[in-house]
């Protein structure tokens, strides 16, 4: 069955797991899945979680040195969510006479011998300013398994109820059985990279992906997925289960470029009523990479209240 848009802003969830013809698998039962989503704060608005991924802050450094300034902007913001970046986190190790072998040696063994302790320090800057860590994203395809595994523990501390990466299905393969152990979710973030096979752009690519392992979760980057000329629409009637949140912005069909919420081609607010609709827990973090003569805080404020006017009708 095809179904309209207008079908898909409608359908209750039982309905468009029918229409779709959902799986059980993709309804995403495995036990370690089984916990629910942060209680809603401060940035939850009719029925929708939102928070920030901070790359939209594009003039601060992502450095433990910026970090003080990261949890200032989003207060600014009036968020309470954020996908927080490991470099956020993590020490630097490289400088002018270090060599890059070097410095990635002594990352390393930083990430194998930190102890809980610091990263329960970095929790409560967060928890002190009520902003709750959802996801920990780290580009995880230069560890080694212990590293993966020491990650996984160091997100479980800082609050968060998985890990997100960008990386293609060869690397899913190999990190299929990680998160489960830790009691948490992997998430697959796409682009719009058509042109290369082995990577998260597709609806197929990420079915693939899912099939591998069900401590697989989906973070559906909207604006990526338009611009590989996806229906996000299409994809969360069918694979809402599986999504737990979606980094939400603005970019034009066929590859074209990032713009402000509106002016774009993705369905922002026809996502966001469906989510509420549906009383799906998606959380849905704000990001942009259009430019802007606007500070970067006073961007942020404007997707936020395009949003929140979205779901106020």
């Amino acid at each position: 069955m095809q179904l309209t848009r207008r079908d898909l802003g409608k359908a209750t969830v039982a309905g468009l797991a029918t229409l779709a013809g959902t799986s059980l698998r993709d309804r995403w039962t495995s036990p370690l899945l089984a916990q629910a989503p942060p209680a809603p704060n401060r940035s939850y608005f009719n029925g929708v979680q939102f928070g920030v991924q901070p790359f939209c802050y594009h003039d601060l450094a992502m450095t433990p040195e910026n970090r003080g300034e990261l949890v200032r902007r989003l207060v600014q913001n009036g968020m309470g969510m954020v996908e927080l970046h490991n470099t956020w986190v993590e020490p630097r190790f490289n400088a002018p006479n270090v060599s890059v072998e070097t410095a990635r040696q002594r990352l390393k063994e930083w990430r194998l011998s930190a102890q809980p302790a610091f990263y329960e320090t970095i929790r409560k800057e967060f928890d002190a300013a009520g902003i709750a860590i959802c996801t920990y994203y780290v580009n995880l395809d230069t560890h080694s398994d212990e590293e993966i595994d020491a990650t996984f523990r160091a997100a479980k501390v800082l609050g968060a109820t998985g890990c997100v990466s960008s990386y293609g299905l060869t690397f899913a393969r190999r990190i299929a059985g990680f998160a489960g152990r830790h009691g948490m979710w992997m998430g697959l973030h796409n682009h719009a990279n058509l042109s290369d096979p082995d990577a998260m752009c597709t609806e197929e690519s990420f079915v693939k992906a899912m099939a591998m392992s069900d401590d697989f979760g989906v973070t559906l980057d909207i604006r990526h997925y338009v611009a590989g000329n996806g229906d996000p629409l299409a994809f969360l009637a069918r694979h809402h289960a599986r999504t737990r949140a979606i980094h939400l912005g603005d970019r034009r069909r066929n590859g074209g470029r990032s713009t402000p919420f509106g002016e774009g081609d993705a369905p922002i607010v026809e996502i966001l009523r469906m989510i509420r609709d549906n009383q799906w827990p998606i959380i849905a973090l704000l990001e942009f990479e259009h430019g802007t003569l606007r500070t970067e805080v006073e961007e942020v404020q404007l997707m936020y209240d395009y949003c929140r006017r979205a779901l106020a009708a």
